[in-house]
């Protein structure tokens, strides 16, 4: 009678890293330039963790390839190799990383402050989400004939009211927690500062945005010579209708 396969073991915990051997106890972060998964390429450095960057172009070939389906099925960016698994989810890699490794830059459960760290750290996807349908529109569909204003003026309208959340906060303190800079400065931070490119910052956002890129850690973030850059211009504006 041939043998039975043992039943899945049930498992909360993300999918394991795949394609060879893991070393739990490396980082490696697969990331693009100026996408949102520089979120975590600037935690990671204000953490200064020791982590393997794997640089990737957006345009090429190489997040569509069998390698990288391997790590990240969907092919997109960032993915996070940590304790043995794979996050593919940029809040979830926020909020694992200050849990995990710097507490300082948390509010963990029955601590002060938690709730509103919490609904920044989600809030910085609705922002995301703004920043990449532009991203999309505006550099994606180079033929103009793909492209819907319609779209692209409501977009860049949400995206500006989407601001003024964080520029309400941010108007009255240097940082959106009241104790000082934390990870979701990271998570909103980046989309900010991305931000400026499709609408026009107010002086508080600008300030804000000013705070962020003068940390050594964002600055160690940004792309080194010779890397892909996802944005070729500092401003896009909506083209004619």
């Amino acid at each position: 009678m041939p043998d039975t396969p043992p039943e899945p073991v049930p498992t909360d915990a993300p999918p394991p890293a795949q394609g060879g051997p893991v070393d739990s106890g490396e980082i490696i972060l697969w990331h693009v330039p100026l996408s949102r998964s520089m979120r975590i390429l600037w935690l990671l450095n204000e953490l200064e963790l020791p982590f393997a960057l794997r640089v990737m172009d957006l345009r090429s070939k190489d997040m569509r390839g069998a390698e990288y389906e391997a790590i990240h099925p969907v092919g997109r960016a960032p993915a996070l190799q940590i304790d043995g698994s794979v996050i593919h989810e940029s809040g979830a890699m926020v909020e694992y990383l200050c849990e995990t490794r710097g507490p300082h830059l948390w509010r963990g459960p029955g601590a002060e402050g938690r709730l509103g760290w919490l609904d920044w750290l989600h809030f910085a996807e609705t922002l995301g989400q703004h920043i990449a349908n532009l991203t999309q529109s505006h550099l994606m569909l180079r033929d103009p004939s793909m492209r819907s204003h319609t779209v692209m003026k409501l977009e860049t309208a949400r995206l500006g009211r989407a601001l003024r959340m964080v520029e309400q906060t941010v108007k009255g303190q240097d940082w959106l927690m009241a104790g000082g800079f934390s990870g979701v400065d990271c998570a909103v931070g980046w989309s900010v500062w991305t931000a400026g490119r499709f609408v026009r910052l107010t002086p508080a956002l600008q300030a804000y945005a000013d705070r962020c890129t003068a940390r050594p850690a964002f600055r160690r973030a940004l792309p080194q010579e010779g890397e892909p850059q996802l944005y070729e211009r500092d401003f896009y504006e909506l083209p004619d209708a």
